[in-house]
């Protein structure tokens, strides 16, 4: 564990030194954030209604601002990781070093986004202070690890992909498009018909994105993320294990020198 609680520091420092990138990016996010949220006003406008799928104008303000922050969080940038070290033969080196390659990236990631865990953590202890009760912030923390866990696993099983395609970058792409619709960055998922709803709303972009916001907003009760915490370690299992089994057979494929 220590090698990989040094890893986690040093991307943490890494991510801290460079101030400039981080500002950089957060003014980045602002801007989208603030984007959506005039477009929802101008839609609460035009419409003249006071709720639209059971969201308020200030329900839905909130809702956007959350779940748009959820992105910086749980992103793709790890997806074209892995092809990149396939291409240059950078991957030998961490095959030749004592620790596990997933677990090096969880623990990268971790360092590289601890300031967006941290101010999760702050929204749900605002949250203890406006209601919530001690047992439902607990559920939200798990709840939250849980996400973080198996976001992690379904973006290094896509990366898995980096040892069959000659770049990776185009996947990014379709991965941000697939998280702005199917995560509910652009609108609640139950304004969807409730056929698609149904079809759509366990899957892992609506996790990490519609339902955990709808969490933070206190608009659901404890059994409820009790069954999302479980989907998620089901979820988890079923991408760790894909993620051995193509792993295992991009190695065969790896030849251990750049392209």
């Amino acid at each position: 564990m220590k090698k990989y609680w040094i890893i986690f520091l040093n991307r943490l420092s890494i991510r801290l030194s460079y101030k400039f990138n981080l500002l950089a990016g957060m003014f980045n996010n602002v801007i989208a954030i603030i984007l959506s949220v005039f477009t929802w006003q101008a839609i609460f406008a035009s419409s003249g209604q006071d709720e639209i799928g059971y969201f308020s104008q200030t329900q839905m303000m909130v809702y956007i601002i959350l779940v748009n922050f959820s992105m910086v969080l749980f992103s793709g940038e790890g997806i074209v990781r892995l092809g990149q070290q396939v291409r240059t033969g950078k991957l030998t080196m961490h095959l030749l070093r004592p620790y596990s390659y997933l677990f090096y990236n969880f623990a990268e990631l971790l360092g590289g986004k601890s300031l967006e865990f941290l101010v999760y953590l702050l929204v749900i202890a605002f949250g203890v202070f406006r209601g919530f009760s001690p047992s439902y912030a607990v559920l939200l923390t798990l709840l939250l690890i849980v996400n973080v866990a198996m976001f992690f696993l379904f973006v290094s099983l896509l990366g898995n992909l980096g040892f069959w395609l000659i770049q990776m970058w185009p996947m990014r792409s379709i991965f941000n498009a697939a998280y702005t619709l199917l995560g509910g960055l652009l609108f609640p998922l139950n304004l969807l018909p409730k056929g698609f709803y149904h079809l759509l709303m366990l899957n892992p972009f609506a996790l990490v994105g519609y339902h955990y916001t709808r969490a933070l907003q206190f608009q659901m009760d404890e059994r409820e993320i009790v069954w999302l915490i479980i989907v998620a370690i089901g979820w988890s299992f079923i991408f760790y294990v894909a993620y051995q089994l193509s792993y295992r057979l991009g190695l065969k494929k790896y030849e251990g020198m750049g392209a």
